[in-house]
């Protein structure tokens, strides 16, 4: 391995020191306390009574398919149409998705690929709740997921004995349906069942269909182009409804509590105009904060846009996925913390102190971040087009991969990053520093590099076609074949 890709893999390895508790905390996932589950909402509750912070992306069902209108959370179910079948109202949701993106802030393959999907069983569903006309929970809806990648998908099938099993194989009357001319075996084997079920003692009727097959038109071999991927079926296809009344359901609905502000309303009412509030710790996550003056908080996936936050302290916060487009953050201390494919176009981060953030795939095109310090940083595949750097700090920092077309980083302190097939074209890196970078591969297309320090800089395979070189220094540089450095 060469030398200055094993300083910018050590500089990685300082990243995850630097991101303090952040990085020896573990998964949310991984606490003894399990989050929540379909199996945690029970039948017979209200709308009202449902936990939802847990989870996300409410809108309303199309029978065990992708989501349609969405909506706020549990007690929105009225907004979607009355099923013509059941009479019940369905409402879509995923579980929490705050422990995939602690993963994806730190490329934990194996955790992200177990956190990234909702799943029964560890096999990837989509899970809906269906509500009665006054807001009863009177069923679930389980059906494997049919987008997720076709190693995953074949597993569909499985889900349906896994089910069985967990209400009770005897309770199941199974009845195996034909096979239609056209329909064949997927993997050597033919199912198309359907149960049906009565727990007399939970009060459950349940339904599951299983599907493992190839339809009419589906075939192993393409006469032409041979084997064939992704045509196959291999489904479940869950529901358990409650089978009867409920109970006391006039003074049940008589004493439910009024739709009010929650303690977490108020909260966030409170950081709307709260500068220099202590807000540490707490948990505002998905939170329409928009204008808001408001620091140390959890920000996962939070509204923050056109927030003033000059000069917050946000050391080691939680603010992947999170919206603040036009946002003032100047001078503000965000060191160590996760900004995992976040979006701060727009936004005002001159001066801010971002060492040591976890910030892959993050969102900073036509941002102002000069004179800000984001030393030992993940920018990998990050998007920082038309941004102003100038005079930016980003000395050890991982930016592989990331778009940097048209931005202005003259002056920058780029010692020693890792710059990998990163897209600097038309960029301004007059005057900035870059020796010991690792620039392999990466676009400098019409860049103008007068002035510019790239002694012993590697820059094997960098595109230079009409970049400005005049005054830049090549020192001990690796150079792209056909580049002759200036006198």
């Amino acid at each position: 391995m060469p030398t200055l890709r094993r300083t910018a893999l050590a500089a990685a390895m300082t990243v995850l020191s630097v991101a303090g508790a952040f990085a020896q905390a573990p998964l949310p996932g991984m606490r003894s306390d399990r989050p929540p589950t379909v199996w945690d909402l029970p039948l017979g509750a209200h709308a009202r009574e449902l936990p939802a912070d847990p989870f996300i992306d409410f809108a309303c069902g199309t029978n065990g398919g992708p989501p349609s209108t969405p909506l706020t959370g549990w007690t929105d179910f009225a907004r979607c149409r009355a099923e013509p079948a059941t009479g019940f109202h369905e409402v879509y949701f995923r579980y929490d998705d705050e422990p995939e993106y602690w993963a994806r802030a730190r490329y934990l393959i194996e955790q992200i690929a177990f956190y990234q999907y909702t799943t029964v069983f560890d096999i990837p569903v989509i899970v809906s709740l269906l509500f009665d006309a006054d807001g009863f929970l009177v069923g679930h809806r389980i059906v494997s997921d049919p987008r997720v990648p076709e190693g995953m998908r074949e597993n569909g099938s499985s889900l349906a004995g896994i089910l069985r099993a967990r209400y009770g194989e005897e309770l199941f009357d199974c009845v195996d349906q034909p096979k239609l001319p056209g329909e064949s075996e997927f993997q050597g084997i033919f199912v198309k069942r359907e149960c049906h079920a009565t727990d007399a003692e939970a009060h459950l009727a349940m339904v599951v269909l299983e599907r493992n097959l190839r339809k009419i038109g589906q075939h192993q071999q393409d006469v032409l182009a041979g084997p064939t991927a992704g045509l196959f079926e291999s489904t479940t296809y869950f529901q358990a409804l409650l089978d009867a009344p409920i109970e006391d359901r006039a003074a049940r609905l008589a004493n439910l509590p009024e739709p009010g502000e929650s303690e977490r309303d108020r909260l966030i009412a409170r950081a709307l105009n709260c500068p220099g509030c202590d807000l540490r710790g707490v948990n505002l996550k998905r939170a329409d904060l928009t204008g808001a003056n408001l620091s140390g908080a959890n920000l996962h996936a939070a509204n923050l846009s056109g927030a003033d936050l000059t000069g917050a302290v946000l050391v080691n916060a939680n603010i992947n996925r999170a919206n603040l487009r036009q946002a003032r953050l100047a001078g503000a201390l965000l060191a160590g913390s996760m900004l995992f494919a976040s979006k701060f176009d727009g936004a005002d981060l001159h001066g801010a102190n971002l060492n040591g953030v976890l910030a892959g795939e993050v969102q900073l095109s036509g941002a102002n971040l000069a004179g800000s310090f984001i030393l030992r940083s993940d920018l990998r595949a990050a998007r920082i087009t038309n941004a102003d750097l100038t005079g930016a700090a980003l000395g050890g920092s991982l930016i592989d991969g990331a778009q940097l077309t048209r931005s202005n980083l003259s002056s920058a302190d780029l010692t020693a990053a890792s710059l990998w097939r990163t897209n600097m074209a038309g960029a301004n890196l007059a005057g900035s520093n870059l020796s010991d970078a690792d620039l392999y591969g990466a676009n400098l297309r019409e860049a103008d590099l007068s002035g510019a320090n790239f002694s012993n800089a590697r820059m094997t395979a960098v595109v230079m076609t009409s970049t400005v070189t005049t005054g830049a220094t090549f020192a001990g540089a690796q150079l792209p074949a056909g580049f002759t450095p200036p006198p």
